[in-house]
């Protein structure tokens, strides 16, 4: 009111002074809103996805927790000069820990490493008192058990996962050329020696669509075709008229996108793409009732 009073009683000068006074303060305001906007965003949970498994009444032994710990360490020790797989084993008898972790094909050691870090994080953080669990981050999965899971083919617990904002542009898109092109590449990919390969697929001629599949390494070729080709069927359940989607086991990870997302060797994460707003509504599939089930969306 005050300033209302000083622009009418005052000379032309006094008056811009005021405008000009009152445009700092919007502006400040409005600098201070977008920050904070961009720090709320930045402590949004990143795209990943966990399931706590064999949860029991009674928690984990100091013992085993102690092991759990060193296991992460031994794991994430591995991946820095691996070439994107390990296994490894801590402590004995009942109180021994099995674990293992797959990073993306596309990664070098450096960001496989940087994964595994922060999925070990992540896992004990999510997963605190229990004896088995399995998380999927964007460009590696880790996985704890204790239970001996080596070269065991496992289809569950599943998680698919598709992009609702993107229905696809005819009804069935699916079931003509993806599904041919994406069996294709199952076949390919499970016969490669790091079980995993990418493809760009023309459908309809006009139309790019990208696929991706990779199984953990410690699966023979075919079970790996069993395992991608299991996931594929799951297509008809959750996703079959969408564009984008992804499926992921403890076994194997399947991915149908429209836009390019391999990374080509490079030493970082592609940036991400400005005005793009994804919604992805995934839920797990489960045949136990010990699984604690892990409901999430990603935006983005």
């Amino acid at each position: 009111m005050l300033l209302l009073m000083m622009i009418h009683s005052g000379d032309c000068s006094k008056r811009r002074m005021i405008y000009q006074w009152i445009f700092i303060i919007k502006l400040v305001y409005l600098v201070c809103f977008v920050a904070g906007q961009n720090s709320s965003n930045s402590q949004q949970p990143l795209d990943y996805r966990y399931a706590c498994l064999d949860q029991s009444s009674d928690p984990p032994s100091t013992t085993y927790q102690t092991n759990l710990n060193n296991l992460f360490t031994s794991l994430s020790s591995d991946s820095a000069t691996s070439n994107g797989f390990g296994n490894r084993t801590s402590g004995s008898n009942q109180d021994m820990v099995y674990g293992l972790y797959l990073c993306r094909g596309d990664v070098n050691s450096s960001l496989c490493h940087t994964c595994v870090q922060n999925c070990s994080n992540l896992i004990k953080q999510h997963c605190p008192n229990t004896a088995s669990a399995i998380l999927w981050y964007p460009f590696c999965l880790l996985r704890y058990s204790n239970q001996n899971f080596f070269g065991n083919l496992t289809l569950r617990p599943r998680i698919p996962m598709f992009d609702a904002m993107q229905n696809s542009t005819s009804a069935g898109e699916f079931d003509s050329d993806a599904q041919v092109l994406m069996s294709g590449l199952i076949q390919i990919g499970a016969e490669a020696p790091l079980r995993f390969g990418t493809h760009m697929f023309n459908i309809n001629g006009t139309q790019r669509r990208y696929g991706w599949v990779q199984c953990s390494r410690d699966i023979t070729s075919e079970e790996c075709k069993t395992c991608l080709s299991d996931m594929l069927e799951d297509v008809e359940n959750c996703c079959q008229e969408k564009k984008v989607w992804r499926i992921f086991s403890p076994s194997c990870i399947v991915m149908y996108e429209t836009q390019p997302f391999f990374l080509n060797g490079t030493d970082s994460a592609p940036p991400p793409q400005q005005g793009l707003s994804l919604v992805f509504f995934t839920f797990i599939l489960i045949h136990s009732s010990s699984v604690s089930l892990i409901l999430s969306f990603y935006k983005a």
